[in-house]
């Protein structure tokens, strides 16, 4: 090979680097509810066997934004943050952003909200305080393409992505309850009277 051919391991490294400094600015983003934006790396690919000089490598993660944000302003960010680096080494990066879920908020004077929480009441005892999800789901979608109202609730549970997911069985069953009575209501013209 050259010897001024670019190393990809050395320009990941310097991609690295540029989103770890990206990824601290973006947490200084913060929403009441949401928390703030993220950048998460989960993996890093490179070279075929130790001896020989790879001619490509990527890296895979996870861009969170906040509610009120475009996916378009999103990846226009982080394209003009490679840009450079680019230039700089002499590569080509090619990004490739998939949007998943775009962020969103759910209005709690929205009536599905009330509903849902008296349904947690009668089955719970007690109402649930309002929070964010860290992940994205079809409810996402439900309220950016229709403006239908969506809330995601599940039962006791962990290990998700892993090889040990588990969930509670009865929690499982208390959740299946609670949104039961909350699609009973919503239906319903009287709501809890109902």
């Amino acid at each position: 090979r050259p010897m001024d051919l670019p190393h990809p391991i050395f320009v990941l490294g310097r991609i690295v680097d540029a989103f770890e400094k990206f990824s601290r600015e973006l947490a200084q983003h913060t929403h009441p509810t949401a928390g703030s934006e993220s950048l998460f790396l989960g993996q890093i690919h490179c070279g075929e066997i130790y001896n020989q000089f790879p001619v490509e490598g990527w890296l895979e993660g996870t861009r969170r934004w906040l509610p009120g944000q475009s996916s378009v302003d999103v990846e226009r960010k982080l394209r003009e943050l490679l840009s450079p680096l680019a230039a700089e080494t002499g590569t080509e990066i090619d990004l490739h952003f998939q949007v998943i879920r775009d962020a969103f908020e759910l209005p709690v004077e929205d009536p599905l909200v009330d509903l849902f929480q008296d349904s947690v009441q009668e089955i719970r005892g007690q109402k649930l305080p309002h929070g964010a999800k860290p992940f994205v789901d079809d409810g996402s979608s439900f309220w950016h393409l229709a403006r239908i109202p969506a809330i995601t609730h599940g039962p006791r549970a962990a290990g998700a992505h892993t090889l040990n997911e588990w969930v509670s069985i009865d929690d499982l069953c208390r959740v299946a309850g609670v949104y039961a009575l909350t699609a009973a209501l919503y239906c319903s013209p009287d709501g809890l009277s109902a």
